[in-house]
């Protein structure tokens, strides 16, 4: 089979297609045939050599968000059959999910209806795994505000969706007057361009000058101060995405009794992960779950996707993919 494989750490053009045995899954694994493969920034931070607590040993395949068809299953697998529709979240622990085939657990793969893609299935995992994840952080309740800053990207939009259905005020933040429509579809009352001089007091406006009791914050090393400003007294700001220290003042936190949480999926138990799969089904069924994808990629050009996620002068649109 074809696969993505890097070998040293380093830049885009590490990633390199070779060709490499199909795995055999043991009794507890699932074997799936590759359709498409979400990307997630934390992989490109992984590939540069981020010293991360779950960096894999190299020789490496990356990724562990996918969507294809059960291709074989272990002797004591029950919640799959060969030829059902599935994706997965956070499996880089296998064999990686940049491949025409992959391995999974059993807590880590999900069946996938009918009306998504395989391309919209491969934008499940992480992102809505997150969000459901860093609201449950948050103790979130009905009728709260929730500041989503950087909505428009895979995880954003995501956040946009769960949080509206669950009856959250949502307040959301772009770059590109695209980005922002997509915010604006995905749920959010209201919408705000990041890039504007006046962000923090357009950010005030929007919270009624009461401040947000909920923040999740996409790139905390640029916003956290900025966060930490616009959080209301008792507020929560939950961290998802970061890419470098920043000063903040503890003073600003105190002031309020606000908190500052993460998330880190790696760090959910097999239980947290069926749990979460269950209320992401429900939401599936619902109807208010819906991917929105920005670009595919075939699986060769792993290098350009990888550009791309990380190119914050074009705005976040949605999640990219690669197709095997």
């Amino acid at each position: 089979m074809q696969a993505i494989r890097v070998s040293k750490y380093g830049g885009p053009e590490e990633l390199r297609l070779e060709t490499v045995p199909i795995p055999t899954p043991s009794a507890k694994q699932i074997l799936i045939q590759v359709k498409a493969v979400g990307v997630n920034p934390v992989e490109t931070y992984v590939r540069a050599g981020a010293q991360l607590p779950f960096n894999p040993v190299l020789t490496y395949t990356p990724g562990s968000d996918a969507a294809g068809v059960v291709a074989a299953i272990g002797a004591e697998i029950t919640n799959v059959k060969v030829g059902d529709r599935v994706y997965t979240c956070e499996t880089r622990h296998l064999t990686g999910a940049y491949a025409q085939y992959m391995l999974a657990p059993p807590s880590k793969v999900f069946l996938l209806p009918d009306r998504l893609s395989f391309s919209q299935g491969a934008a499940l995992g992480i992102p809505y795994f997150t969000v459901i994840r860093a609201l449950k952080q948050a103790r979130w309740k009905s009728g709260q505000r929730v500041l989503i800053h950087g909505a428009s990207g895979g995880v954003g939009l995501a956040a946009c969706q769960v949080a509206k259905a669950w009856g959250l005020d949502v307040v959301g933040t772009a770059g590109t007057d695209e980005g922002l429509a997509l915010v604006k579809s995905a749920g959010a009352r209201v919408v705000l361009n990041h890039r504007d001089p006046h962000h923090a007091a357009n950010l005030k406006n929007a919270a009624d000058g009461k401040g947000f009791d909920i923040i999740l914050e996409m790139q905390a090393s640029t916003n956290l101060p900025l966060d930490i400003d616009v959080v209301a007294p008792f507020g929560t700001v939950v961290i998802i995405g970061n890419r470098g220290e920043v000063p903040i003042n503890p003073g600003a936190i105190v002031g309020k009794e606000s908190f500052i949480t993460a998330v880190l999926l790696l760090l959910a138990t097999d239980e947290d992960f069926v749990e979460m799969g269950a209320q992401l089904a429900e939401g599936l069924k619902a109807g208010y779950i819906d991917p929105i994808i920005d670009q595919e990629f075939p699986l060769e050009r792993a290098p350009e996707a990888h550009k791309a996620i990380m190119d914050a002068s074009a705005g976040s649109k949605g999640k990219i993919v690669l197709l095997p």
